[in-house]
């Protein structure tokens, strides 16, 4: 979805969105397990985007249904599943009754999202008691095991300061009447093990990242410069390897917090 994120047209980058984007299976059987999703269950994917999660939760529960700010968005997440339930709105004011849904997540959105106190009330406001909310981002430490910020590492300055650590959001949760919190590591998390250096050379792919939008004409040249250089000698490949294997062993690819509602309100 990724609201409230003026710098990048969602809209115009709906059809390449999912070049190297996918629902990553680890990810999907945590969402299931933090989440209780049974065949029974309804869940809301907040920020849905091409509505990959979406799409694989919908295979387990009784009836999904995403929302996003972009049509775009919302067009090729309806190619995905006939069964899901699509709608063009904002994650501020969302467009349902309270206590109407079993379970939500949100998929990398929440760095997006300027006013994140009142986006989990929406939240807390539309889950029935007793049902969860999940939210999938990355802790710092996993921002740090990323390979393309060694050549972009601007990005990984403003991706520190934009994006809340995994126990500022515990602590968001809390504060917002969330009880039974927990954080659940994801590390098989091919969106960024696998993706290909090659992709960064491209303008597309780079347009399509809300990261390389605040960075300067300047610095994504610099990186550029030095990636084809590591590409043409091998060299990329062994940066990549040392630190690909921090992600598989030690800090993850991924996060899920999670919190349950514990009231009606």
């Amino acid at each position: 979805m990724k609201n409230n994120s003026p710098s990048v047209e969602y809209d115009n980058y709906s059809q390449i969105y999912d070049f190297t984007r996918a629902a990553n299976s680890e990810t999907v059987e945590k969402l299931i397990r933090v989440l209780h999703v049974d065949s029974g269950s309804t869940l809301l994917d907040m920020g849905c985007g091409t509505g990959n999660y979406s799409a694989a939760l919908q295979s387990v529960a009784r009836n999904v249904i995403g929302i996003d700010a972009s049509i775009g968005m919302i067009g090729q997440a309806q190619t995905k599943s006939p069964a899901l339930q699509l709608v063009c709105g904002n994650v501020m004011s969302l467009p349902f009754d309270s206590q109407t849904f079993d379970g939500a997540l949100t998929v990398q959105v929440l760095h997006h999202i300027k006013n994140k106190e009142l986006f989990l009330k929406e939240a807390y406001r539309v889950l029935r008691k007793g049902a969860y909310l999940a939210i999938h981002t990355c802790s710092h430490s996993q921002l740090r095991a990323f390979w393309c910020h060694y050549y972009f590492p601007k990005g990984l300055e403003v991706n520190l300061t934009r994006i809340p650590d995994t126990d500022e959001i515990a602590s968001m949760l809390q504060r917002n009447g969330f009880s039974d919190i927990g954080v659940e590591i994801c590390y098989e998390d091919d969106v960024i093990v696998l993706n290909k250096p090659e992709y960064y050379l491209e303008k597309d792919y780079r347009d399509g990242d809300s990261t390389f939008a605040l960075l300067n004409e300047e610095e994504i040249e610099l990186g550029c410069q030095k990636l084809r250089q590591d590409i043409s000698s091998g060299a990329i490949e062994s940066i990549i390897r040392q630190f690909n294997s921090r992600i598989a062993n030690k800090v993850g690819g991924s996060s899920l917090v999670y919190g349950r509602k514990v009231d009606y309100r």
